[in-house]
C-alpha cells in the first residue's frame, strides 16, 4: 500500500505541474535559462540537476506534443531519407511523417529504385554511417534535381558539407542532431545547421524542427568539427575508460550506488548509457578523424602527468594544477569567454546568415 503522506504529496506535486504548464505556455522560458534560475536551490536542498532538467524536459516534451497534434499538419513535401529504417533514421522518418509529409527510404538493397526514390524528391536526408557518408552522398546526387535539397544528419561536417557542395548542383546543408534515437521529439533538443548553398530551401525544416520545440544552432562545418573534438571524442573516451576501468576491477555497481553520492549515481547512470549503445558507434566516434583521436591522445597524457602527481604525492602541484582548473571555470572567465566567442561567431557566420526561423513551439 502507498503511504497516505505520499499520496498527498503526489498530489500536490500534479497541482503544481498543472500550474507549471500553464506558466510555460503563457511564457516559454527556455530550459536552461529554467535550471540556471534554481540551480541554488537544487543544491541546497540535495536535489540532483537530473531530476530537474528530466522534469523540465518533460513539461516541454508535453507542450510540444500538443503542439504537433494532426490538427498542425503540414504542406506535405516529398521527402526521402537513404538509411531510414536506421535508429536516427526511423526517428526522422516517424517526425515528418506525423505531420503529413510523404517519406520514402532508401536502403542499401533498393539501389535499383534510387531513380524514383530521389528524382522525385523535394528533400533527401543522408542518414548513414560516418564511414560510408561520402561515398553514399556521390552516388545518390546522381539522381537528384537541381531543385532537390540535399542534407546529412552525421556527427562530422566539413567533409560531408564539400561533398555535397561539390557533387550536387542544387541546395546543400549539413545537419547534426545533438541527441540519441532513444528521444521522443525535438523538445528541447539541439540541433546544428551547417549552411551550405540555397539555404532557404531548408528554412521550412528548420521552422519544423523550432515547431517542435527543438533549438538550432548555426555553424560552420569547420567550427562544428572543432566543438565535436570535445563535445564527443573526448567526452566519450572520458566515460569509455571509467567504464572500461570499473568492469576490470570488477565492482559491485549496485552497492557502491547503495552508499553514493547523487552526483556518483548520475555518474554511473551517464556511463551505463554509453555501454547501452552500439559498440561500433561509439568507437566510430573516437576514431573519426585524426583531431579527435589527437585530442584523445592528449587528454590521456593530462591522465598519466596527474596520475604521476598523485603517485609521488606532489600536493603543492596538484593543488596549483586545481587552482588553475577553478580560475578556468570562473563564472567571471566564462562569462568573458562566451561574449569572445559570440562575437567571433557572428563575424566568421555573417557570409552564412540564414532568415531567422520563428519559433511557434
Amino acid at each position: 500500500m502507498i503511504p497516505e503522506k505520499l499520496k498527498q504529496t503526489d498530489q500536490c506535486l500534479i497541482e503544481l505541474l498543472r500550474d507549471r504548464l500553464s506558466l510555460l505556455t503563457a511564457s516559454n522560458i527556455p530550459a536552461e535559462e529554467q535550471l540556471a534560475q534554481v540551480r541554488p536551490l537544487l543544491a541546497s536542498a540535495g536535489i540532483p540537476e537530473s531530476i530537474w532538467t528530466n522534469l523540465v524536459n518533460g513539461c516541454h516534451a508535453a507542450l510540444s506534443s500538443v503542439a504537433s497534434s494532426p490538427t498542425h499538419k503540414a504542406t506535405p513535401r516529398n521527402i526521402t531519407i537513404i538509411g531510414g529504417h536506421g535508429r536516427m533514421g526511423r526517428f526522422f522518418t516517424q517526425q515528418l511523417t506525423a505531420v503529413g509529409h510523404n517519406v520514402s527510404i532508401l536502403e542499401n538493397e533498393d539501389w535499383e529504385y534510387a531513380d524514383q526514390l530521389l528524382g522525385s524528391a523535394e528533400l533527401v536526408i543522408v542518414c548513414v554511417p560516418i564511414k560510408w557518408t561520402v561515398d553514399v552522398i556521390k552516388r545518390a546526387v546522381q539522381y537528384l534535381a537541381p531543385t532537390t535539397a540535399l542534407c546529412d544528419i552525421t556527427s562530422l561536417k566539413t567533409e560531408p558539407v564539400k561533398a555535397m557542395l561539390e557533387y550536387h548542383r542544387g541546395p546543400v546543408m549539413g545537419l547534426h542532431p545533438m541527441f540519441g534515437p532513444n528521444v521522443k521529439s525535438f523538445a528541447e533538443q539541439k540541433v546544428v545547421a551547417c549552411p551550405g548553398r540555397n539555404d532557404d530551401s531548408f528554412e521550412w525544416l528548420l521552422d519544423f524542427i523550432k515547431s517542435q520545440g527543438g533549438e538550432v544552432i548555426l555553424s560552420t562545418p569547420e567550427e562544428h568539427d572543432y566543438m565535436m573534438v570535445i563535445i564527443q571524442a573526448t567526452r566519450h573516451f572520458s566515460r569509455f575508460s571509467v567504464g572500461v576501468f570499473l568492469a576490470q576491477e570488477g565492482i559491485d555497481i549496485e552497492r557502491s550506488l547503495s552508499m553514493s553520492s547523487p552526483s556518483y549515481r548520475q555518474e554511473i547512470e551517464i556511463i551505463k548509457r554509453l555501454f547501452a549503445q552500439s559498440s561500433h558507434l561509439c568507437v566510430d566516434i573516437m576514431l573519426a578523424t585524426q583531431d579527435r583521436c589527437q585530442a584523445i591522445a592528449k587528454l590521456a597524457d593530462t591522465y598519466n602527468r596527474l596520475a604521476r602527481l598523485v603517485g609521488r604525492k606532489d600536493r603543492a602541484t596538484l593543488i596549483e594544477e586545481f587552482e588553475n582548473a577553478q580560475s578556468f571555470f570562473s563564472e567571471e572567465n566564462i562569462t568573458s569567454a562566451k561574449l569572445s566567442q559570440e562575437n567571433h561567431a557572428d563575424r566568421h557566420l555573417s557570409r552564412y546568415r540564414m532568415p531567422v526561423v520563428p519559433n511557434r513551439s
